[in-house]
């Protein structure tokens, strides 16, 4: 028997009760909302009854929202058209349910396909949840992915809300869930005040880690430094800015002779008053010695021009210190 097509009041519904919930999007919902208007409900949510002749959402959060906003001045006499499961219905068959309905509508989010792992990991091993993905999620997860998920389910839930938001990255929250407790919620507190590429989110924890390791003191420790707090909470600055200054600071107390190197160079680089078509690159992090030259130019006036511009550079004392230190 197939879930019964029905009206119910909204007040029997319990929007307190979102077990069933996976998207962590809270859409603004007025588009949604002028549409059922205009048009009508054309899938209606999905409720499961309770004992207590109250109804729990299963899919549908956004429809439901909408259905209520329609209806603002709604009382116990408000109804809304709904799907019901039947009274038998499992834990597990309305989780499949919930994750099937989003899932066969658009791909899942990393986090959400975290938190939906989390929950079938109640009723499947890693392999059954493998084996049914397909079904389940509209696409094919390996076990070895499956595992990731379960890895990064156990981190605190804000970690989930950050994945979700791109402040964490995939790869960076696989890197810090080996961590301790402490150490994880001091990253989350970083990362939560930043925004960096995946690449970037794992040079700020590798510089963090090799830095604590070398001055035997916890990460936390480190967050701590006045610094550091100056960065990631100045008002002024947005999490684009924060993230830059903060690679350079890391950069600058991990690696203080090559940070000063840099600086000089980049001094003299700037003393040689190249055009802004000409390029000149000094060794990423001076491990060789090879400078990297280059120039545009539209037509060959440009051309030209930045031929003698560095043809004058030649007699630079500033250039002769930068080759030969």
């Amino acid at each position: 028997m197939s879930d019964l097509l029905c009206e119910i009041n909204v007040s029997d519904i319990d929007l307190t009760d979102k077990r069933y919930k996976i998207s962590f999007s809270e859409d603004d919902i007025t588009f949604l909302a002028y549409s059922i208007k205009e048009t009508g409900l054309v899938f209606p949510p999905v409720v499961r009854p309770l004992s207590n002749n109250n109804f729990i959402i299963v899919s549908g959060f956004n429809r439901v929202r909408a259905l209520i906003y329609n209806n603002r001045a709604y009382d116990n006499e408000t109804k809304i058209l709904v799907y019901k499961t039947k009274s038998d219905a499992t834990d597990y068959s309305c989780l499949i349910k919930s994750i099937t309905a989003l899932a066969f509508t658009r791909p899942l989010t990393h986090s959400e396909l975290i938190l939906s792992t989390r929950r079938l990991y109640r009723f499947l091993d890693k392999e059954e949840i493998a084996e049914k993905s397909s079904a389940i999620f509209n696409t094919k997860l390996t076990v070895r992915f499956i595992g990731d998920l379960l890895t990064l389910s156990a981190l605190p839930d804000p970690a989930l809300a950050l994945i979700h938001s791109g402040n964490l990255s995939f790869n960076s929250a696989k890197r810090i869930a080996s961590y301790d407790k402490e150490t994880i919620k001091t990253f989350l507190k970083i990362f939560s005040n930043i925004k960096a590429s995946n690449n970037i989110q794992l040079e700020i924890i590798l510089h963090i880690r090799e830095m604590t390791a070398r001055d035997t003191i916890k990460p936390d420790n480190l967050f701590n430094h006045q610094e550091i707090q100056n960065i990631l909470f100045d008002k002024n600055k947005d999490p684009g800015l924060k993230t830059k200054a903060l690679r350079t600071w890391l950069f600058e107390q991990r690696f203080p002779t090559i940070f000063k190197t840099r600086q000089m160079v980049r001094k003299k680089i700037t003393s040689l008053k190249f055009s802004h078509n000409i390029k000149f690159l000094p060794p990423q992090n001076f491990e060789s010695q090879n400078v990297s030259i280059s120039f545009t130019a539209k037509n060959y006036t440009e051309f030209e021009t930045s031929v003698q511009c560095l043809h004058a550079a030649l007699e630079n004392k500033e250039l002769k210190e930068i080759f030969n230190p």
